[in-house]
């Protein structure tokens, strides 16, 4: 397994996120997003319901579930939804070992990599609602730093540009992310990304913050100001819209 926090601890993190995230919800759900464009807070929640539902099949079916997402839960209500939801996920969890194999789209092929990978998606979108009420809490560090290192060698390195995806930001050029103790080399082309700890490979760019502040920027969540960048601001630029194309 790739994942650097405990089950327990992911385990506390989808929890505590998921129910600030229903309160949220419970606030209002028809303000707007900013940092989800055209998406209010309903849209929010029950995407967040579908993710998780989404993954208790591929957990229980070892497969990715076709077709996705059934019919009804168009007409579920949000909050009920995402309840239910997070119970479901809970359950599917109980039944299968951390480390056991299951279907997913990274190297670590094992349970842990949906413990991680919902624990990181709870945080983002309740801070997307928080957002939404002008009420943003504080991403814990270790889980921050965990999301720096998923974003960038799950998402950003993942198999997405050999020859299945022809990138509009083709950057050729190494990007430095720092944050807290930890460093991450990005070296960026067409057709490949690599990540490493090299610290002797030249940047081109650098983007460190706290750990908080460069996960949310790297997730399209803060502004620039959010975090100290230095070197060229087109390379940057194009690094984040590169990004923004493998998040979706």
């Amino acid at each position: 397994m790739t994942t650097t926090l405990t089950a327990e601890r992911y385990f506390e993190l989808i929890d505590a996120d998921t129910e600030r995230l229903i309160e949220m919800g419970e606030r209002g759900l028809k303000e707007p997003v900013p940092s989800c464009p055209g998406w209010d807070v309903a849209e929010v929640v029950w995407h967040t319901a579908v993710v998780f539902e989404h993954k208790v099949r591929v957990m229980a079916d070892n497969a990715w579930p076709d077709p996705w997402p059934p019919a009804d839960f168009d007409d579920r209500d949000e909050l009920a939804f995402l309840r239910e939801a997070k119970d479901d996920l809970f359950e599917e969890f109980s039944r299968h070992d951390i480390g056991e194999d299951t279907t997913t789209f990274g190297s670590d092929s094992t349970i842990g990599f949906w413990a991680r990978r919902m624990a990181l998606e709870a945080a983002v979108h309740r801070y997307d609602a928080e957002l939404a009420h002008l009420d943003p809490t504080p991403v814990a560090d270790d889980l921050a730093l965990d999301g720096v290192d998923e974003v960038l060698h799950v998402m950003l390195a993942g198999p997405w540009w050999s020859e299945r995806v022809d990138t509009r930001h083709p950057v050729d050029a190494v990007v430095a992310v720092r944050a807290a103790h930890r460093l991450w080399s990005c070296d960026l082309r067409q057709r490949s990304v690599t990540i490493s700890d090299r610290a002797d490979a030249v940047a081109a760019a650098t983007v460190q913050g706290e750990p908080e502040h460069v996960f949310l920027w790297l997730w399209g969540r803060s502004p620039d100001s959010a975090v100290q960048t230095s070197g060229d601001t087109s390379i940057l630029a194009e690094f984040r819209a590169r990004l923004a194309e493998c998040l979706g």
